[in-house]
């Protein structure tokens, strides 16, 4: 798998930290080129040369997801620096915390904005490309590949994330469609639901908040960004060549056995 994306390029939104740093990090390393881009500016910079200081296949590109303009200016920088464009992964997203009675409507907005309509825009501008690229180089199709990372909270319900679910499932039917839509373009579509990962979301630094999730997963431990990473990594490659329109749930097994585990020291475990 190390070479499965060597010599494409690829743009990381959410690329400041967590998942979206990972998976920048990680495609670096099996040979992509890679755009960090967020709105963090300062920190995409110096990520991006921490991981190339010639900037020859590491650069940053501060932009604002919500905002067409800025997006356009991304694949154009995408283009400049390494004529074209293979992989989109997406990773910008909020929380925007509340329950259904409380949340603000500019939260709700808020959540929208940045975890559905940023992955619209930004999807239709690459597919674009990718599409026009294809048909300039006599190719019968683009190639290309397309990663959403949403969230386990499209699946459940958690009362004081309705926000976070509610756009994560929109997110999710947004990657189907767009499979759908793309498939005969030769683009796919897929998408990572990641649940119970260290350092993603702010509520996992709470001691107790840690220890709840744990004890109903499986595996009975938190999942780490760079086990993201990889499976980003294994969508975006010709390895999932046959793969599109599916959202890979990623939590340890919470979904499917949602109740406390047994301590490994309890008499039930001997």
């Amino acid at each position: 798998m190390a070479g499965s994306v060597e010599g494409k390029t690829a743009i990381i939104t959410g690329a400041s930290r967590g998942v979206g740093l990972a998976i920048a990090r990680r495609f670096f390393k099996a040979g992509a080129s890679v755009i960090l881009a967020d709105a963090d500016e300062e920190t995409i910079q110096k990520e991006a040369l921490a991981l190339d200081e010639t900037k020859q296949r590491a650069i940053s590109f501060r932009c604002d997801p919500t905002k067409r303009l800025d997006l356009n200016n991304l694949m154009a920088a995408a283009v400049d620096a390494y004529d074209g464009l293979d992989i989109l992964v997406h990773t910008a997203s909020v929380v925007a915390a509340g329950d259904a009675l409380d949340l603000e409507e500019s939260e709700f907005q808020r959540a929208l904005d940045v975890n559905v309509k940023s992955s619209f825009l930004l999807t239709q501008i690459v597919a674009k490309h990718m599409i026009k690229r294809a048909k300039e180089n006599d190719q019968k199709s683009a190639n290309g590949a397309i990663v959403n990372v949403s969230a386990l909270n499209s699946y459940s319900v958690i009362p004081n994330r309705f926000a976070l679910g509610v756009s994560m499932a929109a997110l999710d039917q947004l990657t189907r469609s767009f499979a759908v839509a793309f498939a005969e373009e030769g683009i796919r579509v897929n998408g990572i639901a990641p649940g119970g990962i260290s350092g993603r979301f702010s509520g996992l630094s709470d001691p107790e908040a840690r220890k709840a999730i744990v004890e109903r997963t499986p595996m009975h431990r938190l999942g780490e960004p760079s086990e993201i990473a990889d499976a980003a990594l294994f969508l975006a490659s010709d390895q999932a060549s046959f793969i599109t329109g599916q959202v890979i749930v990623a939590d340890g097994g919470r979904s499917i056995f949602d109740m406390p585990m047994p301590d490994s020291d309890s008499e039930g475990d001997k």
